[in-house]
């Protein structure tokens, strides 16, 4: 489980980061349509939800008494599902622009680093108590990885096309 999980998260976060790194600091910053984010505040949101889900992981949790990946395919599927408007909650609202490149690549190879000693060192089974998304329930540790992978995939996705129109 943890070898899959810890291939994932670099798989995904590998083609965020080609993905933003081959935008100019100009692309970055430029909003490509009326009430559209920047790449570099999508980019910022992922980093704000990626430190978050790190301090979930690393924090108390306890053992659970069902499968640990049992809310990963919803998880997946709500995500995936590009077809759906989402809105962000408040807490990870981006900064507005300018963003500085070198810094968002910078800030998502550190979360990297962290979300992979944090897989290393976790029981990824256990269920964080402390905090859930309405409507969802608690997610045990695998499936906060889980919902960090599949928000970074959509976000992925939304850069990619912000990269087209700008």
């Amino acid at each position: 489980m943890k070898t899959e999980t810890l291939n994932k998260v670099t798989e995904t976060t590998n083609e965020l980061l080609n993905v933003v790194s081959s935008l100019s600091e100009e692309q970055i910053n430029k909003i490509p349509f009326e009430g559209s984010w920047t790449a570099g505040q999508v980019t910022d949101h992922i980093s704000q939800s990626f430190d978050g889900v790190i301090k979930i992981v690393n924090d108390k949790a306890v053992p659970t008494e069902r499968a640990p990946d049992k809310k990963v395919e919803l998880i997946k599927g709500i995500f995936l599902d590009f077809t759906t408007k989402m809105s962000s909650p408040e807490f990870v609202l981006p900064a507005q622009p300018p963003h500085k490149k070198e810094i968002l690549v910078d800030n998502l190879k550190s979360l990297t680093k962290q979300m992979t000693d944090a897989i290393n060192k976790q029981n990824l089974s256990f269920i964080y108590t402390d905090f859930e998304i309405p409507g969802f329930g608690k997610f045990t540790r695998l499936e906060w990885i889980n919902f960090l992978i599949y928000h970074m995939q959509r976000h992925t996705h939304q850069i990619k096309n912000i990269q087209q129109l700008v």
